[in-house]
C-alpha cells in the first residue's frame, strides 16, 4: 500500500532529519563508521532504510524486513572485519540508532489521530528494534566469518556456543520484550490495570539485549545474574507471564555452592524451560524446584498444560541449547510428560571440583566416556 503524497513528503523530511541526527551522534562520539567515506555511505543507506520502514509502519503500511537486506548485512559485516573496525563501534551505532529512531517516532506519532496513536507506535517501535537487530545480527555473521577465515579456523563448539548465546540471551530477551508489549496491549484493550509497568519490562530487555551483545562482540562475559537464582527466575516469570502468580519457584540448598558459570548456565535452562511453558503449554500453574547439594543440582520445571505429543518430529533450538547447556556442565536432561498431562522438564549435574581437570583428560582420549543423552528424543 503506497503512502500518500504528502505522507511521502513527510516520510522524507523525517528519515532526512534522523539520519542528520544519526550522524551528529556518530560524530560526537568519534565513531569510524562515520568518520571514513566509505564506511559511512553503506551505513548511511542502511540507516535510511531502517528508518524509512519504521516511518511507513507508523502510518500503517505493513512491513518485513527483506531477505536482501539480511544478506546486505552480512556483506557489511565482512567489510567491517576486513577495514578492521571493532565490532563495539557497530554495536554503539546500532544503539544510537535506536535512540534516534525512538526519538523520531515520538515526534512523528504526536501528529497523529489520538484513537491510533499508541498502537501504531508501539507498532512501528517493535518494528525499529527488529530491523536494527536483524541486520545487527547479519552484519556479526558476516563479521564472525570473515575473521575465522582470515585466521583460517572453524570451531564447530564455538558456532554451537555462539547459536546457543543468540538463542538465550539475545532471542529469550527479544522474546520477553515483545510479549510484554503484547501483554501492555491486551491489558489496555480489555481496560485492566496490571500490577505490572509492562513497558519497563520491555525497556529493560531491550537494554538487556545491547548489553549482551557489547560484552559478546567484546569477547567479555560478564555476569548475567545480579541477584539470587529464586529472584532472577521470579522477576522473568512476573514479567513473561500474564498469570504471574500461578508461577511457583523454591530453591533449597546453599546457593554458594554453585561455581559461577554453573549458576548461569542453569539460570538459562530454567528461564527457557519457563519460556516453552508460557508459550506452548498453555499452563494453569508452573512449579519450579533447585535442590543443590553439595555435589549436585537438581532441577524440575513442571506444569500442568497440553503436555508432549506422542510423536515429536526432531528437537526445537531451544531444546536443543539446554541440553547442549546440561551436556557441557556433565550432567543429563529428560523431558517427561505426553498429550494432556503436562510436561517435566528435569535437569541434574554434579557438582565435584576436579570434574572439569576429569572432562579434559577424557576428551583427550576420546574413549567415548563423556556425558548421555540424558533421555531427550
Amino acid at each position: 500500500m503506497a503512502l500518500p503524497a504528502d505522507a511521502t513528503a513527510d516520510r522524507s523530511g523525517l528519515v532526512e532529519a534522523a539520519v542528520a541526527r544519526y550522524a551528529h551522534g556518530l560524530r560526537e562520539a568519534g565513531n569510524p563508521l562515520v568518520l571514513h567515506p566509505e564506511l559511512w555511505a553503506s551505513c548511511e543507506k542502511q540507516a535510511r532504510q531502517i528508518l524509512g520502514e519504521c516511518v511507513d509502519a507508523l502510518h500503517g503500511t505493513p512491513v518485513e524486513v527483506a531477505q536482501e537486506a539480511e544478506l546486505a548485512s552480512m556483506a557489511l559485516g565482512v567489510q567491517r572485519s576486513s577495514e578492521k573496525v571493532p565490532p563495539i563501534d557497530s554495536v554503539h551505532a546500532a544503539r544510537v540508532l535506536f535512540d534516534v529512531g525512538v526519538g523520531t517516532l515520538t515526534e512523528a506519532a504526536a501528529r497523529l489521530p489520538a484513537d491510533i496513536t499508541l498502537p501504531r507506535c508501539l507498532c512501528a517501535v517493535r518494528m525499529l528494534h527488529e530491523a536494527i537487530f536483524t541486520r545487527v545480527s547479519a552484519a556479526a555473521i558476516g563479521y564472525e566469518s570473515a575473521t575465522l577465515r582470515d585466521v583460517g579456523e572453524v570451531s564447530t563448539a564455538r558456532r554451537h556456543q555462539l547459536a546457543r548465546d543468540l538463542h538465550d540471551h539475545i532471542g529469550s530477551s527479544i522474546s520477553l520484550a515483545l510479549r510484554c508489549l503484547d501483554l501492555y496491549e491486551a491489558e489496555r484493550a480489555k481496560g485492566v490495570t496490571s500490577t505490572r509497568d509492562r513497558l519497563a519490562d520491555a525497556r529493560h530487555a531491550l537494554r538487556d539485549v545491547f548489553g549482551f551483545t557489547r560484552s559478546m562482540v567484546s569477547g567479555l562475559r560478564v555476569n548475567e545474574l545480579h541477584d539470587g537464582l529464586k529472584e532472577e527466575i521470579d522477576a522473568y516469570s512476573a514479567a513473561a507471564s500474564d498469570r504471574p502468580a500461578e508461577v511457583s519457584s523454591r530453591i533449597d540448598g546453599d546457593e554458594s555452592w554453585l561455581p559461577e558459570q554453573a549458576r548461569q548456565e542453569l539460570f538459562l535452562v530454567v528461564r527457557e524451560a519457563l519460556r516453552n511453558a508460557f508459550t506452548h503449554a498453555r499452563a494453569r500453574h508452573i512449579d519450579v524446584l533447585v535442590s543443590i547439594f553439595p555435589d549436585a543440582v537438581h532441577a524440575t520445571v513442571t506444569d500442568d498444560g497440553v503436555g508432549l505429543p506422542h510423536r515429536r518430529d526432531g528437537e526445537g533450538t531451544g531444546l536443543t541449547a539446554m541440553r547442549q547447556r546440561v551436556t557441557a556442565l556433565g550432567g543429563t536432561l529428560e523431558l517427561l510428560g505426553g498429550p494432556g498431562r503436562g510436561t517435566r522438564v528435569q535437569v541434574r549435574f554434579p557438582l565435584d571440583g576436579d570434574r572439569d581437570r576429569d572432562c579434559d583428560r577424557d576428551c583427550d582420549r576420546d574413549d567415548g566416556a563423556g556425558g548421555t543423552d540424558g533421555g531427550v528424543r
